[in-house]
């Protein structure tokens, strides 16, 4: 149809009308729906109206934070500025600038590298470089065109992966398990060259404060050893001039004994660790735990525990087997010994600052007696030691030593001893546990 003929032109004119009929049907359609459903609106403008005032405090904020930076960044940047003025601008007094680059220096936690980051062919100082440290403290890298000030950089703990033979072993004992809190009341180190033995450190420290009976058991040191022991200022300096530049080696050291270190004076700021923790689980995983006593009881090492000293040889064996895949189990032979305990059944109750109790599990073993953990109608011995828990059974006896004491009126059969008994059952040659107590290390 040609819109110039007749036709046409009452084509168009059908149906522009028509079209504006169903924009005026369309209109009352919408209008009477509103007037319906006008909750619907109300609640669509409300949602619409948080969802705006959200976005909108947000950027508020975001810009504020930043403005605080900048005037930050400005500020230390006059304070060098003033500071450098003489050498920077050889005394002209020119207003000119100079680009520093910020920190924070009231951070003072020690930053951790990521060992899954780590490769064995790779040191951690690698990633050092690869600016990978920026967890609380900014890290600083000095470029060839920029001079940075650090007022207290920030403390790393590399976590190290390749191969050592130089390296210290070091355990600590501490009056708790909080870093911030407790004090540190031994450290002990043992320093390796070429996987061979060339010094020993061992120093008691003096918390300035009587230690509870419970650490004293726990850790086998008595308030006599740390009354007349230096302070914690004193021995750090001297601990830190043993290990010079060489790793640090321990078990679970990068989680409690290098932060409790750098909570009491460590000053070290790059510190090179090998935690022997992680490379157990690792190489061992089907261990019932990897602590350092079932650790020792799986390579057969003959050393006694309940001293830092004492561990840190274990630990190092330890590590030495880790490091060297000589992973299989080593079982002590005893059968050459005189087997003195045989048949005899043994629990033992209470702790001992002689030795700790798996030293004394082990002894029992090693002359034929069997050790069973709790008392029963055929126990044969109970080995008494001090209660320290404050969850006894009638706030003054173990479990263990109520039965004990009621089956002694049944049958009369078992026996309650001391730990100087206990000796007195051995063989003369080995009739003390290597009593840690009075070891002079």
């Amino acid at each position: 149809i040609r819109p110039d003929t007749d036709v046409g032109k009452s084509w168009g004119i059908w149906r522009r009308t028509m079209k504006r009929v169903i924009e005026f049907f369309v209109t009352i359609f919408a209008i009477a729906m509103l007037i319906q459903y006008w909750w619907i609106l109300l609640l669509a403008a409300g949602i619409f109206l948080v969802i705006f005032i959200i976005i909108k405090a947000k950027r508020s904020k975001t810009s504020q934070l930043k403005n605080q930076a900048n005037s930050r960044a400005e500020k230390h940047g006059r304070q060098s500025s003033i500071d450098k003025d003489a050498s920077l601008h050889n005394g002209s007094g020119q207003d000119q600038s100079v680009d520093v680059e910020e920190t924070s220096s009231e951070n003072v936690e020690p930053q951790y590298s990521h060992p899954e980051q780590l490769s064995d062919e790779h040191t951690s100082d690698e990633l050092v470089n690869s600016n990978i440290y920026t967890n609380k403290l900014t890290s600083i890298e000095e470029d060839k065109h920029s001079e940075l000030t650090v007022s207290n950089p920030a403390q790393y703990i590399h976590r190290l992966r390749r191969k050592l033979t130089n390296f210290v072993v070091f355990d600590i004992e501490t009056t708790g398990l909080n870093r911030f809190e407790d004090k540190i009341i031994q450290i002990s180190a043992i320093k390796y060259i070429k996987d061979q033995k060339v010094g020993t450190f061992n120093q008691y420290i003096n918390p300035g404060f009587q230690i509870d009976k419970k650490i004293m058991f726990l850790t086998g040191i008595d308030n006599s050893k740390l009354e007349s022991s230096p302070t914690i200022s004193t021995v750090m300096p001297s601990f830190e001039l043993f290990i010079e530049d060489l790793p640090l080696i321990g078990h679970n050291i990068v989680k409690f004994d290098i932060p409790f270190l750098i909570n009491n004076g460590f000053s070290k700021q790059d510190i090179n660790a090998l935690d022997t923790y992680p490379l157990s689980d690792k190489k061992l995983p089907d261990l019932k735990n990897h602590k350092l006593p079932t650790l020792k009881k799986y390579f057969g090492i003959a050393n006694r525990s309940h001293n830092a000293l004492n561990d840190c040889e274990t630990n190092a064996i330890v590590y030495q087997k880790l490091r060297d895949n000589d992973l299989n189990p080593v079982t002590i032979e005893y059968s050459n010994l005189q087997q003195v305990l045989a048949g005899k059944r043994f629990c033992i109750t209470g702790e001992f600052m002689e030795a700790s109790r798996e030293d004394l599990i082990d002894t029992i073993n090693k002359y034929g007696g069997k050790f069973t953990k709790s008392v029963s109608h055929v126990t044969d011995y109970l080995i008494d030691g001090t209660q320290v828990s404050t969850k006894l059974t009638d706030g003054v006896h173990s479990s263990s030593e109520l039965k004990a004491i009621q089956y002694q009126k049944e049958n009369g059969r078992i026996k309650i001893i001391s730990y100087d008994d206990f000796c007195n059952l051995l063989p003369k040659q080995d009739q003390h546990v290597e009593s840690i107590k009075n070891v002079k290390l």
